[in-house]
């Protein structure tokens, strides 16, 4: 099988754009198509489902994902130990990080990783925590740096690398939701509440709102924690973000950690700093990928310079 064909079908698969890709791999998109057509004409199934406006990978596409990027591992590692290069690694590794990710402490982890492997290629993307998971599964990329959920499934393996509380974040210019946080005790029912749409964020805020008995009045809820502070800074409402997240945002100065009382309804003083008066719970944040993939040498250096002190 064409390695170099099946090297088109993972970035197509990772990106869901024939233009893209093409762009990208340096060939036109009448090309990029023949060349997934014989492709599935070899497999014997169609790869992909399009449109004139989408692009989606079908089930016996998803499948052939992980055979894909086996083969074309492979293949490399073979390549590299018949050219006597069996010392110095080298090849593509693909990593998906979150922004927080992206922001704070991967940028010293990646420069390590390049000093002692200046051959390996870095494929980089950032998007949601909340996706982090599902690229893996889907095997668009071989490692993951974002938010762990409390659970790792068997086939994956994870390490964390810091933990960050969730905190409740309110304007800090002057405004109605900054008198509305001033008052004590808190008044729920009319405090306007930006929440995340889904992810660990939100999972742990529900669980929250439901322990202290609390029907937040939801302003809105979004994609991301920046959006969140863009709202929190505008004066929307109160939201809620990973503390490091806003540590490391350039919004930072336009928001402040909210404290809150201990138990709904009860009185605490606006600089109570018990952990209790400001977290709603923690994030543990750090690399995962599947157990499988640690048979790649690209992935087991990738691995080892994480897990080195």
């Amino acid at each position: 099988m064409d390695h170099d064909a099946l090297r088109l079908f993972l970035h197509l698969a990772r990106t869901l754009r024939f233009l893209q890709t093409s762009r990208e791999c340096h060939l036109s998109p009448s090309a990029l198509s023949r060349a997934i057509q014989r492709l599935e004409r070899e497999v014997g199934c169609r790869l992909f489902e399009r449109d004139r406006r989408t692009v989606r990978l079908t089930p016996e596409g998803a499948r052939f994902v992980e055979h894909a990027r086996d083969a074309v591992d492979r293949w490399e590692a073979v390549t590299r130990e018949l050219r006597g290069r069996s010392t110095t690694l080298a090849g593509t590794i693909a990593i998906f990080a979150s922004v927080t990710a992206c922001q704070s402490f991967l940028p010293e982890i990646l420069s390590g990783f390049r000093q002692r492997f200046p051959d390996i290629h870095i494929r980089l993307e950032t998007g949601y925590a909340a996706d982090a998971l599902e690229m893996l599964a889907e095997g668009r990329v071989d490692v993951t740096v974002a938010a762990l959920p409390d659970r790792i499934p068997a086939a994956l393996i994870a390490r964390v690398l810091l933990h960050t509380p969730l905190v409740f974040v309110a304007p800090a210019s002057p405004c109605e939701v900054q008198r509305q946080v001033a008052r004590r005790p808190l008044v729920w029912a009319e405090l306007p509440i930006v929440l995340p749409a889904s992810g660990l964020a939100r999972d742990s805020a529900d669980r929250w709102f439901r322990r202290k008995r609390i029907r937040p009045l939801i302003y809105g809820e979004v994609s991301g924690s920046e959006a969140i502070l863009s709202l929190v800074s505008l004066g929307c409402g109160v939201g809620i973000v990973p503390r490091i997240v806003m540590d490391k945002s350039p919004l930072a100065r336009q928001v402040r950690v909210l404290e809150i009382e201990p138990k709904a309804g009860t009185k605490a003083g606006p600089k109570a700093g018990t952990k209790a008066a400001t977290e709603i719970g923690e994030f543990r944040v750090g690399v995962c990928t599947q157990r499988r993939k640690l048979q790649s040498p690209l992935v087991r250096a990738f691995w080892e310079t994480v897990s080195s002190p």
